[in-house]
């Protein structure tokens, strides 16, 4: 599965778990912005290949910091259909939380 077709089946999952989701244009400056239940999260998607350059996640990290909104890279796994999410910025468990369990059964 290419990049792309990935990151849409990130979007449908968030979907259909209850997020609204944004796609942002030309990803940037992240993939991904989904809410639900009051809380906003910045999402980054990549895929089993793809780089992911110290300079933008640097970037990335600071802008979620200044908004105090949690940020998460959702990267596609060597293992067939299985994600690997981390939190780069974090505030509660409760974020953590509520992204997790829409990703429970495609997590590693």
């Amino acid at each position: 599965m290419g990049e792309q077709a990935f990151e849409y089946r990130v979007q449908r999952i968030l979907e259909e778990h209850g997020f609204l989701v944004v796609n942002c244009a030309r990803s940037k400056p992240f993939d991904l912005v989904a809410a639900k239940n009051g809380v906003v999260v910045f999402v980054e998607v990549k895929g089993r290949n793809t780089r992911y350059p110290l300079r933008q996640k640097k970037f990335q990290k600071r802008l979620a910091l200044k908004a105090s909104v949690p940020f998460a890279v959702v990267r596609q796994s060597k293992t067939k259909g299985k994600v690997q999410v981390s939190f780069l910025v974090s505030f509660t468990p409760y974020e953590e939380k509520l992204l997790l369990e829409a990703f429970r059964k495609w997590l590693e």
